[in-house]
This record gives C-alpha cells, sequence and structure tokens, in this order.
C-alpha cells in the first residue's frame, strides 16, 4: 500500500547541496536544457525519456502552434466570461481546459486507439507495413466504426469546408521524416472515407495530431494534452482582450431563452 510520503519517479530530481542548485530531468541538467532545448524537445524528453529526432522535435513544435488557438471556440468562450465576472486567470485556464471531451478537442484519443488497433489486425507482427496493408487496415477502421454507430472521430469540422492545420502538419510530419505508418493510415482512412461516402470529409486536427502522436511512439493519452495545452494560452488571450475591453457580465439576453416548462396555475 502506498502512502502520500513516499514516491519513485524516473522523471526529475531537486539537486540542492552546499555545492550545487540544479533538477535533474531524465538524466539532463535543467539549466543545460533551459540554454540548448527547446520547450517541444523537453516535454519530448520528460514523456519519453530521451531527446527526440531532430524531424520529431520540429513536428511536435509544430503541433503546438496548431493547436494554440482556433478563434472564439468553447474554451475561449469560457476565459472571455471569466473576465467579465472578474474570475481569476488561474480559474479561467482551469475552466477553460474541463471544456475539453470527446466532442472538443478529445477526439483524437479515441481515433488513436482505433488506429492503433486497425495496424495491429493486419500486421500483428509489426515490422515494414506495405500499402495493401494500409488500406486493408483503413477498410477495417471504418468498419469497426460503422458497426458500432459511432461517428468517425478525426475527420470532418464545422467551422470549415477543410480544416486548414491538418495538411500544413501532415506536410511538416512527412518533410521532417517524423511521420510513419499511422500517418500513412490516417491518409487512407480520408480516401476510403471519401469513396464510401462519396464526398470528402477530410482530416481534422484531431485526427492529424492522433496519427502524429502514434507515430512518435508517444501513449494515446497525449493526443488530447497536445491539443489543450497548448490552447490554455488561448483562453489566457481571450481572458485578457476581454478583460482589457472592460466587459462586465456576460449573459444570455432573455429573449433567447425559451422555456419549456410549466407555469404556475
Amino acid at each position: 500500500m502506498f502512502d502520500m510520503h513516499h514516491y519513485e519517479t524516473a522523471i526529475s530530481k531537486i539537486v540542492s547541496t552546499e555545492t550545487e542548485e540544479e533538477l535533474i530531468l531524465r538524466g539532463h541538467r535543467l539549466s543545460d536544457l533551459i540554454r540548448e532545448a527547446s520547450f517541444a524537445q523537453s516535454v519530448f524528453l520528460m514523456l519519453t525519456g530521451h531527446m527526440p529526432t531532430p524531424g520529431q522535435a520540429r513536428t511536435l513544435d509544430a503541433v503546438f502552434t496548431a493547436c494554440v488557438d482556433h478563434a472564439v471556440t468553447p474554451s475561449a468562450m469560457i476565459g472571455r466570461a471569466f473576465a467579465s465576472y472578474g474570475t481569476s486567470i488561474p480559474a479561467a485556464i482551469a475552466g477553460g481546459i474541463l471544456m475539453f471531451g470527446d466532442i472538443m478537442g478529445g477526439a483524437g484519443e479515441p481515433l488513436a486507439r482505433l488506429l492503433t488497433q486497425a495496424l495491429q489486425t493486419v500486421a500483428p507482427d509489426g515490422g515494414d507495413i506495405d500499402d495493401q496493408a494500409i488500406q486493408k487496415a483503413a477498410g477495417y477502421l471504418i468498419d469497426q466504426t460503422v458497426q458500432s454507430g459511432a461517428r468517425m472521430p478525426g475527420f470532418g469540422i464545422p467551422a470549415h469546408a477543410k480544416d486548414p492545420r491538418a495538411p500544413a502538419l501532415l506536410e511538416v510530419a512527412q518533410t521532417s521524416g517524423a511521420a510513419g505508418p499511422f500517418c500513412r493510415l490516417l491518409v487512407a482512412t480520408e480516401a476510403e472515407l471519401a469513396r464510401r461516402k462519396g464526398r470528402p470529409i477530410p482530416i481534422n486536427i484531431d485526427g492529424i495530431v492522433a496519427a502524429i502522436v502514434l507515430d512518435m511512439e508517444l501513449p494515446p493519452e497525449c493526443v488530447a494534452a497536445f491539443v489543450m495545452i497548448p490552447r490554455s494560452f488561448s483562453t489566457l488571450a481571450h481572458h485578457l482582450e476581454e478583460k482589457g475591453q472592460g466587459t462586465r457580465w456576460r449573459h444570455v439576453p432573455q429573449d433567447q431563452v425559451t422555456y419549456t416548462g410549466p407555469m404556475p396555475e
């Protein structure tokens, strides 16, 4: 049984002695990382225990950039509402992050699990995966989703005819060498989905981040976090802008609310 006083961690260690003040992060001095590493490299190191390749670091940095804002999203609305009520920035950021779920920002994790299952089905022993296996996996993925009656996660977006962030991220991953079988499977699934539906249903931000996370051999649980953590800066920016505009008490006007309950006698 574990209590609240004893922990074991391979992530970090505080050093405070007569001769040294330091923090060790996965075997690296934090002071060295501050001087030499990017935020994306440090995040990758913390999660995996080793530094990313240059291509992985460039792609992860692009992921953070792609997810930093998407206009007045629900999390940004929360940030702005909190500003109008005089609530603190920490509360606004926490409230914005709590808006993330399977519908907004969290669709990448279930897709990551589907992508993993599909590739394991066609190539249980791993190794090189040819185009025929990728195509078979794409068909399997869509069949599984259709049979469950669920919507295909990671595809389509109400705000755009085609999410502009996804192809840009895919290009960075492919150019830098970070794209692998999961990005290939995602592209094949997009094509197969369009063939079956008779119309394009493009990859969205959750979809491409899911594939990139898997190609970096990171856990599926990282997908939503890689969207919501940079997006927290969006909540901050919108909070600060709203506060600067001096708004007070954002609310829903009563003429926009339809009461459907009973009236008293």
